[in-house]
């Protein structure tokens, strides 16, 4: 009897034996694995970890990303064969060594496709090489030699430099913490660290939270380091990304300051980054991909193994408990710029101020004329935007909800709209309540809107700026706003959260907080935590010249901790309190968080999929403690917006002590879930450390 032929595809690989291969995360497919290739003798010079290349996968062509080169495969099944690349899309990896690593740990981390991360990250399409971005041409202008805007370090800041520098000179990791009050002039510091980087040849990262930061400090930088320093963040163009990226990755730009994805860039000899205001949300992407851009951080300092300088003058909760741990070294700038003294903050009992209470406090409406009198600015802060905050019925008692959401929609007088903002839906005000047919439609609350226009009737001549995502709905509207109030154009800055940190106006000598009972009741167990931090930044926004500042602080509440640690400028006594309720109640920085969200069109199928998940969970917890690991089911429970954008959300958390916990439960669990056909009505989506309950 004759020996039967090997199949086609087992004669091909033996072929290959002794070729290379090389392993690919596949972009634009949502595989939660990497795929083997043959590597063809024309393209083997050309490839490394980090290129991207062209495969088949199926009938389609995409562009993928190379994490292995080898000269053998895993084994195969049965009628499965190795096919080749189809060519190198870039003359040189994409991707640096470090970002490559921080990427297979992003994916690893969040439990996110890696393709899909690579997605995120490299904003060039399959056709485009890197360095086809054609963005406007940056001006040019030769690296700039400090001026004159430049003053010795301070005592304090020399003796901060003088404990990171030695890791910037020889690097290594070690997380810094650079604890220092608002004007305490972390900037500079920040500015000769990357200067000293610079000179010794290595590339520096400077993440900030918002792009209006970003914008106020690329004016600084670019005087500073010139054709050193790259941009990134949202607000640029395609173009202006894809060029960036080109040069960054290039090496012409060492520097690069940005938002939360800049930490995403293929910086050259990346060894310092710095994290301003590293307490802050804004940080945490709360969609597709939804890490967090500190921790990322402080991976990437860890895989590059140089330092990180987390700077705030509120750190987070978990970063004060990591500095008490010693994990973190902590560096203090306990004093302002010449020693200017911090705000003096009065409080006002708006429950004291009888009749029929305004938007304003006597005592602010009084404050805000002297101010104006003396030539000086104010700042009035309110974290709430539009006119009204709601309408309600009544007759009936309900509200007018956005039909896709379970908000209230929000009304806007300027031209007259209810809108929501979570999903974009407007509408004209309805003379009747949809509910009941009463025409008994009255405002509740208020925003931004309602206060601009109470400001201008009390105060006519003055010229307001009002900064929220209404009115700034481009960069470049934001830039010339801001730079208004900076230059003295403008006498009153109104807004919200968007101007509440990082911002440097040297004539603002007062601050009025409207309404700092906002946010205090949010069903988040970091809401006092939240609130602090706001209300110490937006602070700090006074007295950063030469005149003293001040500030008012409305609230119905004033004899709250929260309320009063802010009203004392005590941070260091509210985060020893609220550590000590964390570990009570065993909530993070002393456990591990995870919410998996369930989705879905239908309620009823929303609810029944987060149950089932639940007792999915909850099962397989069992079985889990008796291999020796812990883990803590918490749901199911509505979201707290449990209709967004005509979907229904159900969550259920997961707490575990450690992260190898985490991990190898979340796996079995979406393991589970992937073969069981009853899950196929809803979608669950995984955020690890969700940055709050909603």
């Amino acid at each position: 009897m004759p020996k039967r032929a090997a199949p086609a595809w087992r004669r091909w690989a033996a072929r290959m034996e002794s070729e290379l291969f090389a392993e690919v995360a596949v972009m634009g497919a949502a595989l939660g694995r990497s795929l083997h290739y043959a590597v063809p003798d024309r393209l083997a010079a050309r490839l490394s970890p980090g290129s991207r290349v062209l495969v088949e996968l199926g009938k389609r062509t995409l562009a993928g990303v190379v994490l292995s080169l080898g000269c053998s495969v895993p084994e195969l099944p049965e009628g499965v064969a190795i096919r080749p690349i189809l060519d190198a899309i870039d003359e040189m990896p994409a991707l640096p060594p470090d970002l490559l690593q921080l990427c297979r740990w992003l994916s690893s981390y969040y439990f996110y496709p890696l393709g899909e991360v690579f997605d995120l990250v490299i904003p060039f399409g399959v056709s485009e090489p890197v360095g086809a971005g054609r963005g406007r041409e940056r001006k040019k202008t030769e690296p700039a030699t400090p001026r004159a805007a430049v003053f010795e370090p301070t005592v304090d800041q020399r003796a901060a430099l003088e404990q990171i520098l030695p890791f910037v000179e020889n690097p290594s990791f070690q997380p810094f913490v650079l604890y220092g009050v608002t004007g305490s002039g972390k900037t500079e510091v920040y500015m000769r660290l990357m200067e000293k980087a610079l000179l010794l040849g290595y590339g520096s990262i400077l993440l900030v939270p918002e792009i209006g930061i970003s914008a106020q400090m690329e004016t600084i930088f670019q005087d500073r380091f010139g054709q050193s320093l790259g941009v990134w963040h949202s607000g640029l163009s395609e173009g202006f990304r894809k060029r960036s990226w080109a040069e960054i990755r290039s090496g012409k730009r060492k520097i690069v300051l940005g938002a939360r994805s800049a930490i995403l860039t293929p910086v050259q000899n990346l060894r310092l980054i710095i994290v301003d205001e590293e307490h802050d949300t804004a940080y945490k992407q709360d969609d597709h991909l939804r890490y967090n851009a500190r921790d990322a951080a402080l991976m990437r300092a860890k895989i590059v193994e140089g330092p990180v300088v987390m700077g705030s003058a509120t750190p987070s909760i978990q970063t004060v408990q990591r500095c008490a741990e010693k994990l973190y070294r902590q560096v203090t700038l306990p004093s302002r710029i010449l020693n200017r003294p911090l705000p003096a903050l009065e409080v006002v009992d708006m429950k004291r101020e009888g009749g029929k209470r305004g938007i304003f406090s006597y005592r602010l409406r009084v404050a805000i004329g002297e101010t104006l009198g003396a030539g000086h600015q104010a700042l009035l802060f309110l974290n709430r935007r539009g006119y009204s905050k709601y309408y309600l019925c009544n007759t009936c008692g309900k509200p007018l909800e956005c039909a896709s959401c379970s908000v209230t929609l929000t009304y806007h007088k300027d031209d007259d709209r209810l809108r929501c903002h979570f999903c974009g839906f407007e509408a004209r005000l309805p003379d009747r309540c949809p509910a009941c047919g009463h025409a008994a439609l009255f405002p509740r609350g208020f925003g931004t809107e309602k206060v601009e226009k109470e400001v201008k009737r009390l105060f006519p001549a003055a010229r307001v700026v009002r900064v929220d995502r209404d009115t700034m709905s481009s960069r470049k509207r934001l830039v010339n706003a801001l730079g208004e109030v900076r230059s003295g154009k403008a006498d009153i800055l109104l807004g919200t959260q968007m101007i509440s940190k990082g911002h440097d106006f040297p004539n603002m000598t007062l601050v009025g907080i409207i309404n700092a009972d906002s946010g205090l009741q949010a069903g988040d167990f970091r809401a006092g935590e939240t609130l602090v931090q706001l209300l110490i930044q937006v602070a700090g926004r006074a007295g950063r010249g030469e005149e003293p500042g001040r500030v008012i602080v409305q609230t119905y509440n004033p004899d709250h901790f929260t309320i009063d640690s802010a009203l004392r400028l005590d941070y260091d006594g509210f985060c020893r309190e609220e550590l000590k309720s964390r570990e009570n109640l065993q909530y993070p920085p002393f456990s591990r968080l995870l919410k998996l969200l369930v989705t879905s069109g239908d309620e009823e199928a929303a609810v029944a999929g987060a149950r089932l998940l639940a007792a999915l969970c909850r099962q397989r917890a069992e079985e889990f403690r008796k291999g020796g690991g812990a883990v803590a089911v918490l749901g199911p429970s509505p979201a707290a917006f449990v209709k967004l954008k005509n979907r229904y959300r159900w969550q259920v958390f997961l707490k575990t002590w450690t992260n190898p916990d985490m991990r190898d439960f979340v796996l079995a669990v979406l393991q589970a879930v992937k073969g069981d056909s009853s899950f196929r009505a809803v979608q669950i989506t995984v955020d690890r450390d969700p940055s709050t309950e909603a």
